[in-house]
């Protein structure tokens, strides 16, 4: 319509392609859980921080990223759980390709498994999958745990 050439999202930028479609699926419930701590924050720290003289910056760095801690480091576990298990989109539009461009491990395994026929070394994928998601879970759950004695 406008004389440009068409892009092929999914041959020449296939990771990108991904990331968008994830994206766009999982941003609202982030943004919700964001969103939903930042209406918590009490508007009397505001006020009080506002009349001592603070800064925009000063008061966001001090006040409202301190408040939010939390629901940052739930969104980081949620969406670390999450994206380790993305399989679907990845095998619907680019089928881990061209080549291995848009593989990540789960999709790896299955490839591992069904396509190439060996069943161990997707075992030994899905335990790796396991390690990593549980090395996620422990420093998120101790950075929540820190901010809980706050």
């Amino acid at each position: 319509m406008f004389g440009a050439t068409p892009i092929d999202w999914f041959a020449q930028f296939p990771l990108l392609s991904i990331i968008i479609i994830v994206a766009w699926q999982w941003l609202p419930f982030a943004t919700l859980i964001l969103l939903t701590s930042l209406q918590s924050l009490d508007g009397e720290q505001k006020e009080a921080a506002e009349m001592d003289g603070a800064g925009l910056v000063a008061r966001f760095w001090h006040l409202t990223l301190p408040h939010m801690a939390r629901a940052i480091t739930v969104v980081i576990l949620i969406q670390t759980i999450f994206l380790l298990s993305v399989y679907a989109e990845i095998l619907v539009t680019t089928n881990g390709g061209p080549g291995y461009a848009s593989t990540n491990l789960p999709f790896l395994i299955y490839r591992t498994a069904l396509l190439g026929y060996d069943v161990g070394g997707a075992s030994a994928g899905g335990v790796i999958a396991i390690v990593l998601a549980n090395i996620v879970a422990l420093f998120v759950m101790r950075a929540v745990g820190k901010n809980l004695d706050r």
